[in-house]
């Protein structure tokens, strides 16, 4: 156990100092917010900081925006006064934890008044209201007919620029195939074009790269790969979870650094469910693609056992027992089939472009993605845990757990299989008057072992207890 925490990672780096100002870090969840105020398009203001219940704020890798959520106790009638009524009143959030120098800020249209409670005694009214990033009402408001030419990174990034009016810039652009293509996007939103092409979009070094998603965190906009959130040296942090018999440490020195990555609650919610990967494609699958003009049709199947290494992964390791592993060999479990039309914009030429032999390439990129996609969610376990402000959506984090079910003595302190790097694919911040907690969602495709092809664990529990009876 002595070994473990000598491990561990204080949450306060260089930028972030574990001494701090004379305000101190007074707990393993303590923050400082400064500002919880709603603006008014009609002009007015009020900070609900002193009458606030509870606020959480969300981000997620699969979604196009932020969300949040804020509950206070209506005295006064706010709601009515200045009024609040979802017309897009603005939100905005500030905070920090100590040793950040700058409050974070956070700032959200108002869209729905979701619950209005008025107390027993009639003089007060419980208020929840919801917000979203603004760039979300603007995307609603506008729509896109317009023919694009160039690669998919071109595209998506034309289409941020002029449609989705973001004050920042895209934050984050990885490079696509180079090869330049032609779509023409018939009245969709900006955020539905853009998710559209990102389905069709392979990295310009790594071909079997086709895990494209566009999301936002508190930095801004990102257009990138799976592949390259997971293609870190290093994680960001370490979190522990270790139950309470671990925990207790009487009179020994209190270290919050300890604490604030020190899980409060551990939940497994997806260790794999085999037969819905299976019926998605992530192991087999096979593909036609169908020319009608040419008359031409073509088979691909795709295996994960032969894929697996082609990308980057949370953990190095097969997601299942590799040596027994009989689902890649079945394509014919998620068949596909996709028309095509080759040598569609021959008239490219014409106008000063190139010829684009085929647009849609269903077969380097469909299998490719629906795998991918759905491996990233084989392990999903949800942790709550200290609030940490610098912890964002696509960060590469490390897990230990203890084991919790017999063991043998080489991994009494680690379960091996639980345990590992894993991506943040979404975070509640959740800040209230008895601190901020974070919760959030952990998702991995791969182990940092090896599944046996032999089990050995009656042998290593029998094992176990005749050292312990000795």
């Amino acid at each position: 156990m002595s070994k473990v925490r000598q491990k561990g990672v204080n949450q306060w780096d260089e930028k972030n100092p574990t001494t701090t100002h004379h305000e101190g870090y007074a707990g393993d969840n303590d923050y400082k917010l400064s500002k919880v105020q709603i603006e008014s398009p009609s002009g007015g203001k009020v900070d609900i900081q002193g009458i606030l219940i509870g606020c959480s704020i969300y981000e997620d890798l699969f979604s196009n925006t932020m969300s949040c959520s804020v509950s206070y106790q209506d005295t006064n009638n706010i709601a009515r006064h200045l009024p609040i009524i979802g017309q897009r009143e603005k939100l905005i959030i500030e905070f920090k934890i100590p040793g950040e120098k700058q409050m974070l800020e956070y700032k959200f249209d108002i869209y729905k008044v979701s619950t209005k409670q008025i107390s027993t005694v009639g003089k007060k009214t419980a208020v929840t209201l919801k917000g979203v990033s603004s760039e979300q009402f603007n995307n609603v408001h506008t729509r896109i007919s317009k023919s694009f030419y160039g690669t998919i990174d071109e595209m998506v990034s034309a289409i941020y620029k002029d449609f989705v009016k973001d004050d920042k810039e895209l934050k984050t652009v990885t490079k696509t195939n180079s090869e330049k293509r032609k779509f023409i996007i018939p009245n969709w939103h900006p955020f539905d074009a853009i998710n559209w092409l990102s389905a069709r979009a392979s990295e310009e070094e790594k071909s079997d790269a086709c895990n494209y998603i566009f999301y936002q965190d508190r930095d801004g906009y990102h257009f990138t790969t799976l592949n390259t959130l997971l293609d870190v040296p290093e994680p960001k942090q370490q979190y522990f979870y270790f139950p309470r018999r671990f925990r207790e440490n009487p009179g020994g020195f209190r270290d919050p650094g300890y604490e604030t990555t020190n899980i409060q609650r551990l939940t497994i919610e997806e260790p794999g469910d085999r037969l819905e990967e299976n019926m998605r494609g992530m192991y087999g699958s096979k593909i036609l693609t169908h020319d009608i003009v040419r008359k031409h049709y073509e088979f691909k199947e795709f295996s994960l056992k032969k894929k697996f290494d082609s990308v980057a992964h949370a953990e190095k390791e097969y997601p299942i027992a590799k040596e027994l592993d009989e689902f890649s060999n079945k394509p014919d479990t998620f068949f596909n089939f996709m028309p095509i039309h080759k040598n569609l914009n021959q008239e490219n030429e014409l106008h000063g472009g190139d010829t684009v032999e085929q647009n849609e390439k269903y077969a380097e990129w469909h299998l490719n993605r629906e795998s991918l996609l759905r491996q990233i969610g084989s392990t999903i376990v949800t942790v709550t845990t200290s609030g940490d402000s610098r912890r964002k959506c696509g960060d590469v984090v490390h897990l230990t757990v203890t084991p919790l079910q017999p063991s043998s003595k080489k991994d009494i302190n680690l379960d091996k299989y639980l345990s590992g790097k894993y991506i943040v694919t979404s975070i509640k911040h959740n800040l209230g008057e008895d601190g901020y907690v974070m919760d959030m969602e952990l998702s991995k495709d791969g182990n940092q072992d090896k599944y046996p092809k032999k089990s050995t664990f009656v042998e290593e529990v029998k094992e176990n207890i005749e050292i312990e009876s000795t």
